[in-house]
This record gives structure tokens, sequence and C-alpha cells, in this order.
């Protein structure tokens, strides 16, 4: 009596999946016992879910690595306590966060503070009016 090879079903999965990258568990299924190899539509997808598990931590891995250490904020970059105070004013001012929000937010749809102040000047808004500092280092 001659011995039945043993076949790797998760090998005949993979190598169905090469040249038929878009196949269902159920097609690949039919098509694998169709070959003789017995294996229900719902050990296929549990085939693929491995597969699929194992590209994505190697994905992750790969972007991890790419991932570049963040720079050293500049000297000057700190918050004083004038900007924090100056701040809690602004927000008292336009009558809450929800106020301060929807103005960055308008800021950045303008194209930025220079910008944004341009447009308040072409408006011809009265300069006190405009507490917009002169630079575009508002973080979005």
């Amino acid at each position: 009596m001659a011995k039945k090879q043993k076949v790797n079903k998760t090998q005949a999965v993979r190598d169905y999946l090469k040249t038929h990258p878009k196949a269902m568990s159920g097609e690949i299924a039919a098509a694998l016992n169709k070959q003789g190899i017995k294996i229900t539509p719902s050990h296929v997808a549990n085939i693929k879910t491995q597969i699929n598990k194992a590209r994505t931590a190697k994905k992750a891995a790969k972007q991890q690595a790419a991932v570049e250490v963040a720079p050293e904020p500049k000297p000057g970059a700190t918050v004083t306590l004038e900007q924090v105070k100056a701040t809690a004013l602004l927000v008292k001012t336009l009558g809450g966060y929800g106020h301060v929000n929807e103005l960055l937010g308008l800021i950045k749809e303008v194209g930025g503070v220079k910008k944004f102040k341009d447009l308040l000047e072409a408006m011809s808004v009265p300069e006190e009016a405009m507490s917009v500092p002169e630079t575009d280092a508002i973080p979005f």
C-alpha cells in the first residue's frame, strides 16, 4: 500500500493566491478541492488572515524604521507667560475656545496669518482690531 504524500494546504493557498490575488475563500477552496486538496472556505479564510497579518506586520516594521526622530525645538520656540496671557485674553474676547477654533480654521483656509492680515486690511478693518502676529508660525 503506497503512502499518501502529505499536502501543505497553506502553501497551496499561497500558490493559488499568487496566480489569483483577488480570489475569495470559497473560490480558492473549490479550486483546491478539484485538485484533490480537501480544504474548507473557512480554513482558507484563516490562512488568508494569517498571510495578511504577516504582511501588515512587515509594513509596520518598515514604516517604524523609516520614521525620523523629531528635531529639537529651536531656542526661541518656548512659550512665554506673556503669550499665555495674550492667548487667554483672546479666548475671552472671542467668547471661548470654539470661536478661537473657528478663527484658526478661517486663517488656515485663507492661507496663513499674513494672507489673513492682508484680507483684513483689504476689508478696511482698523489696525487695533487686528491683533494678529506678524509671523506665519501658527501650528496647525
